[in-house]
């Protein structure tokens, strides 16, 4: 594929993982919570669950989840009640996640935790692998070999989704950086609860197009 498509490709792959959304906000929460540094294990969980997705989209398993009603409605749900359990917890716990300590804050991060927490948010949303089903094809050329094409798109998004996920852990990190008083950044936490929330709801009763 020729560099200019690979360019367009990468390009789609940041826009479309800019927009803010559950990946993004539990980013910048445990960015803003434990640092920046403590963010990159989320980033990593991040980037895992989308390197999963896009390798199911490009093995087929992408037109089996969108093609069946049942399945798709069922993961769909699934991963809607989770981001309102998260939105709920998080929203809950606000004021005890503000802590004048920021060493406690990284002891109390432990690096599976993070990576976990990104990682079933970034899983749970089954229009990810919709996605990139609908994506690789446009890019896919004839006369190259496909299963390298399809390769390099996937490290491309895991890459794209790693760099996205640390932008807003870092975003994060700066935001508490500023010194800001306990009951803003009890509401910044309360909101990014609430975005949790509406996300949830939001995916619930979207299409299953």
């Amino acid at each position: 594929m020729d560099i200019h498509y690979w360019i367009i490709f990468m390009a789609t792959v940041l826009g479309v993982s800019l927009i803010p959304g559950p990946s993004t906000f539990i980013a910048f929460a445990h960015g803003a919570t434990y640092g920046w540094s403590r963010s990159i294990f989320t980033a990593l969980g991040n980037s895992t669950a989308s390197l999963l997705q896009a390798t199911a989209a490009s093995a087929g398993l992408g037109m089996i989840i969108t093609s069946s009603a049942t399945l798709f409605v069922a993961v769909k749900y699934a991963g809607a009640a989770y981001l309102i359990y998260v939105g709920i917890q998080m929203w809950r716990s606000a004021a005890q996640q503000v802590s004048l300590n920021s060493k406690a804050n990284h002891q109390d991060g432990h690096p599976q935790k993070l990576f976990a927490g990104g990682f079933t948010v970034a899983i749970s949303n089954p229009k990810a692998i919709a996605f990139f089903t609908a994506l690789f094809p446009q890019f896919l050329s004839a006369g190259d070999t496909g299963w390298l094409q399809l390769s390099t798109m996937v490290i491309l998004v895991g890459l794209g989704a790693f760099t996205v996920a640390l932008l807003y852990g870092c975003l994060g990190a700066w935001v508490r950086g500023m010194e800001l008083s306990k009951s803003f950044m009890t509401r910044v936490y309360k909101t990014t609860g609430g975005l949790f929330v509406v996300s949830g709801f939001g995916l619930a009763a979207s299409r299953n197009s």
